[in-house]
């Protein structure tokens, strides 16, 4: 199960131009909006709808409009980060305000409104759920001084506030999450703490709540990977803080002690469970030093413990530790070697199995030796070595990393150094088989390399827009050359006669030669954007709308679909390449 809040939609906006068509392209208008806020454009996921706030110029009042068409409602705000889309995009939500009354709009449909409070705005967390197919909306309500949640239109709870001397009155609701059928919170029953946990069962909403304990641990109700009770419903975990130095690990329903042992702390956020066993739980606990616990594993003592990450399966865990200034990488509860300084990326399991891999220098010091080690093995020392760098094949056989010296950095591609530049980044292999490329530059020079091959120079490259063909076969990317262009280039040679800029996400289809991107044009010393698709620059519009980060959806036709609006109207744009 996921859950769905809000995402940024690249825009890209500025007065309507239109140009004509240069490749096979329908225009269909759709609606008509005008007066926009630009950052309330939103793109569902999948690409098929639009949702934007639109601002009457003399009332200042707002209206929300789906696929340019105005939903019933006319409303004094609407608040910052909506309207927004679950995950399958097939419903949205916002909320609003008219007068002393704001509510929730669930595709255009408003819920019961509550009164704006002294301290705001009555609701919080809005939030899209979903399981087998079903789509969950979830929020917090504040009426007369009392907070509630608010699942599926059914008010849960009676909840009290959180009083801080000379601040504001803050709701005693935390980390609420949607869990597939399931949803959690802790919340606050008068100066007590309890853990909830819900089920949809249908159109039918049930709640179960522990005890009352003087805190329940941050981010710690969690799902005992499968573990059920004589019923069928599904565990989760959390931390019960019983008073100072008295926190254990229970479980939901029923409060029963997960592990014999009481902790004096257990680490906030800390508490997960593990992919390889259903109902182990794993978490990081001390009383004078620090613990990491893996089920009924308890791993030696530390002063000090990283982030306690698993590989895929589960199987490995591995964190950092240190104790009396000797720094380790545990793994599975035994230490490795002592060394001053280990680095990694997101993760120490980068190629995504139980390989752990981390840069290590033996003492601090810009001019001491690092070298990358995998499972306790150390590679070739070098003055310096990008922790973060290290990345695998698609077959997980080739392994490449970044390594040099103060002045110059090198890519070594299975314990081969290539050559050597000023700056490195983008290091990736092709999605199939094992070719490497990567950005690099040299000087004022840059250039894109593969292998012993280096395409350029140019003078600047886009960060992130290396990106392959789904097969590999292929490779492209946006460098800015000496003519004062953008331009995209497939496999080292420009696709067009290239743009001011290159705004959207470089996108491959099936059966079309060149990829597709969005850029920006000076036409007739006024900006405009269009797509380019196969080569060929389509119509110009005054803003075009893409999917989060700029994606650019492309249909199984290889037909590239996306909004585009030209003064107030605004179109559904098929796009397909000669």
């Amino acid at each position: 199960m996921r859950t769905s809040r809000y995402t940024i939609t690249w825009l890209f906006t500025a007065v309507a131009l239109c140009g004509s068509f240069s490749t096979p392209t329908k225009a269909a208008v759709i609606g008509r909006v005008s007066n926009i806020v630009p950052s309330t454009i939103r793109v569902s996921p999948n690409g098929d709808h639009v949702l934007v706030v639109s601002v009457n110029p003399q009332t200042k009042q707002r209206q929300v409009y789906h696929d340019g068409k105005a939903l019933p409602g006319v409303y004094d705000a609407i608040a910052e980060g909506t309207p927004f889309f679950s995950e399958d995009g097939k419903h949205h939500a916002f909320v609003g305000t008219r007068g002393e009354q704001c509510m929730v709009v669930l595709d255009g449909v408003e819920q019961k409104p509550y009164a704006i409070t002294e301290a705001g705005w009555p609701f919080a967390g809005l939030v899209f759920g979903s399981d087998a197919g079903k789509t969950h909306l979830a929020y917090q309500a504040s009426k007369d001084g009392w907070h509630y949640v608010v699942v599926n239109g059914k008010v849960l709870g009676k909840y009290y506030s959180v009083i801080v001397k000379d601040k504001p009155a803050q709701r005693g609701i935390w980390d609420f999450h949607f869990a597939g059928e399931y949803f959690v919170y802790r919340a606050k029953v008068r100066d007590k703490m309890v853990a909830c946990r819900g089920r949809i069962q249908g159109d039918k909403i049930s709640l179960v709540t522990s005890k009352p304990y003087a805190a329940i641990g941050k981010e710690s109700l969690v799902r005992m990977g499968g573990k059920t009770d004589a019923t069928g419903s599904e565990m989760f975990a959390f931390v019960a803080i019983e008073g100072p130095g008295k926190e254990s690990i229970r479980q939901l329903p029923g409060d029963e002690p997960i592990t014999k042992k009481t902790w004096k702390y257990i680490a906030s956020s800390t508490l997960r469970a593990s992919p390889a066993r259903p109902g182990e739980m794993v978490y990081v606990a001390g009383d004078t030093q620090w613990h990491a616990v893996v089920g009924d594993n308890q791993w030696p003592a530390s002063e000090s413990l990283g982030l306690l990450m698993a590989s895929p399966s589960g199987k490995t865990w591995a964190c950092k530790s240190k104790t009396d200034d000797k720094l380790v990488m545990m793994v599975n509860g035994v230490p490795g070697k002592v060394y001053a300084q280990i680095l990694y990326g997101d993760t120490p399991f980068p190629a995504g199995d139980e390989r752990v891999i981390y840069a290590a220098a033996l003492s601090d010091g810009s001019k001491t030796p690092a070298r990358l080690v995998v499972d306790g093995k150390e590679g070739k020392a070098y003055t310096q070595v990008t922790g973060d760098s290290v990345v695998f094949s698609s077959d997980q056989k080739s392994m490449a990393y970044i390594a040099g010296d103060l002045n110059q950095k090198f890519v070594v591609l299975d314990g081969a150094e290539g050559a050597k530049f000023d700056e490195i980044y983008d290091l990736h292999f092709s999605p199939v088989g094992s070719r490497l490329v990567y950005g690099a530059r040299r000087g004022l020079e840059h250039f894109v390399v593969e292998g012993d091959k280096e395409h350029g120079p140019y003078e600047n490259i886009q960060r992130g827009s290396l990106v392959f063909r789904p097969d590999g076969k292929d490779l492209a990317w946006a460098a800015f050359s000496d003519d004062g262009n953008w331009h995209v280039c497939l496999n080292g040679k420009p696709i067009d006669a290239g743009c001011d800029d290159v705004l959207s996400q470089i996108t491959f289809s099936a059966g079309v030669s060149a990829p597709a991107y969005v850029g920006q044009y000076l036409s007739d010393g006024k900006l405009a954007f269009a797509l380019s698709f196969g080569g060929e620059i389509g119509r110009e519009y005054g803003s075009i709308w893409t999917g989060d980060g700029g994606k650019l959806f492309v249909q199984e036709n290889g037909s590239i679909e996306y909004f585009a609006k030209s003064g107030s109207l605004l179109y559904r744009v098929v796009a397909k390449a000669k």
